[in-house]
């Protein structure tokens, strides 16, 4: 049986990384959720797929607001990110996210894991991997 986590390895912390990720990365967007993501090199990072989550104060004037949708995108990418993973492994790539909340509205876990599984499968399809199963 997986483990649904989300260990500190995953996420993405280098400000390098996450400069190059603005500048040159590729993004798809499922709204309420809009993804920039660039393919690194093996030996830039630990993890097969680095994530970072961003929810604007220019959309959520209060930290309490913005923290609880940073909490439930964390859990919707926690659950619905296996499949992703794994086929990031099985094609020997490793990637950089940004996965950023562009709702002015909040929205439930429910709903942003569905979202957050056509995100990741349509970032796999404009990276050009195949998955073997749909997310």
């Amino acid at each position: 049986m997986r483990r649904n986590t989300f260990p500190l390895k995953e996420h993405l912390k280098s400000k390098s990384v996450i400069e190059r990720l603005y500048a040159e990365g590729a993004s798809v967007t499922s709204y309420p959720l809009r993804a920039v993501f660039l393919e690194q090199s093996a030996d830039k990072q630990e993890s097969t797929a680095a994530i970072l989550i961003s929810v604007a104060k220019r959309r959520f004037r209060h930290a309490v607001d913005r923290n609880l949708m940073k909490r439930r995108i964390r859990e919707a990418y926690r659950t619905e990110k296996h499949q992703f993973v794994e086929s990031l492994e099985n094609n020997n790539l490793k990637m950089a996210v940004a996965i950023l909340y562009i709702d002015t509205k909040k929205s439930s876990t429910l709903f942003l894991r569905k979202k957050m599984g056509k995100l990741l499968s349509s970032i796999l399809s404009k990276a050009g991997i195949q998955c073997e199963n749909s997310l």
